[in-house]
């Protein structure tokens, strides 16, 4: 049941700047939770409580307001627990032919809105619209606190700092109090108007994705401090010495990387780090050696993959290393010259999903990194 402005003169009065309030009826309650129990996860439960309140109360406004339209959450990312409980949205929602996703807050007085950085950078999960839905859990209410279109917030997150869990935070006042607008735009507006990403065909990278939003990322940013401990959760290994110009050599059970450096004249600075891992993939024992520095040019940094097996041993043929980012496979390598190495560069809190993969593609193992200093 939706209780509009005219209507409800004394419920207004104790939210001013809503438009309107949604009564969540016990039944509506019951149905976020029994979504909720469906997920059947150990963690985060409340979390996906709010985003399947913010989902009733959603479709229940949008049928007392236009009854000519409806929700499509067949796709909609409340039903795949990988996305729920990484992004705290729920997004690839469907009315007609715009796609919608919902923020939920906790009440209705946050100055600041914090929005997940998937739902803007990942092509797939991107929106026509976003709607800010807040929840008054214990007075039993939900209210749309506005709306933002997509070029709008594009724009809007251009020249702002992702935070360090990977999201952003906006005012409040960046979404539009005006809510009536949305049913003008889904009943008026050409979806071709607000231009999403590309969503992209690449199966590789649509795997890759769901290893994104499923890992911890290894922060490499703490290895440039020495801060060795709490990688060892992340990333089973060792720090080796630094590589040139010191020179040092390596152990003798593992390939010198200085020579595959001077193969490929890459110089690495003072700097820089390195971390050596030994791992097994269909049987076959390999090394991958990571190097990371910071860039000269602000909150940018470098990454250095060079994948090996033991001396005296080969990489299995037709094994790969693929790098992946949130909008795309940036970059995959195949054997070469015994080794495989890969170089990229990257802005401070950027993630790159590192996967390698035999070559019939059945055994692969995946790193999540980032760097925070």
């Amino acid at each position: 049941m939706t209780n509009y402005l005219n209507e409800q003169k004394i419920a207004m009065t104790s939210f001013p700047g809503l438009q309107e309030t949604i009564e969540l009826e016990a039944e509506q309650k019951e149905e976020a939770l029994q979504i909720t129990n469906r997920l059947a996860v150990a963690t985060g439960q409340l979390a996906l409580y709010f985003q399947a309140l913010a989902l009733v109360a959603f479709e229940d406004w949008l049928k007392n307001r236009e009854p000519s339209l409806s929700v499509e959450k067949t796709e909609a990312s409340l039903f795949n627990p990988d996305y729920a409980q990484a992004v705290n949205a729920v997004f690839n929602l469907r009315v007609g032919e715009f796609k919608i996703c919902l923020i939920p807050t906790l009440g209705f007085s946050d100055e600041l809105v914090t929005i997940p950085q998937e739902v803007l950078a990942v092509p797939e999960f991107a929106a026509h619209f976003y709607l800010i839905i807040g929840i008054e859990d214990e007075l039993d209410l939900a209210a749309i606190r506005g709306v933002a279109r997509y070029d709008q917030l594009a724009a809007d997150i251009a020249g702002i700092a992702v935070q360090a869990d990977g999201s952003y935070e906006l005012p409040v006042t960046s979404f539009s109090p005006k809510i009536e607008e949305v049913l003008v735009y889904l009943q008026c507006l050409s979806p071709a108007t607000i231009k999403l990403p590309a969503v992209s065909t690449n199966r590789d990278y649509l795997e890759d994705l769901r290893e994104f939003l499923s890992q911890q990322a290894v922060n490499a940013g703490q290895w440039i401090q020495g801060q060795v401990g709490s990688l060892v959760q992340g990333l089973d290994g060792q720090l080796i010495p630094a590589v040139s110009p010191l020179r040092q050599r390596q152990p003798a059970t593992m390939v010198d990387i200085n020579d595959i450096l001077d193969d490929r004249n890459i110089e690495v600075p003072p700097e820089a780090r390195v971390r050596f891992q030994d791992f097994n993939l269909a049987g076959k024992q390999l090394h991958l050696f990571t190097l990371v520095w910071p860039l000269a040019t602000e909150n940018e940094w470098c990454l250095l993959l060079i994948l090996t097996a033991p001396p005296e041993e080969k990489l299995p043929p037709g094994v790969r290393l693929r790098v992946t980012d949130f909008q795309e496979v940036i970059v995959e390598e195949q054997l070469q010259n015994d080794y495989i190495l890969t170089q990229i560069a990257g802005n401070h809190h950027e993630k790159f999903l590192v996967t390698i993969i035999t070559a019939d593609g059945e055994e692969k193992k995946t790193i999540l990194f980032e760097f925070r200093p």
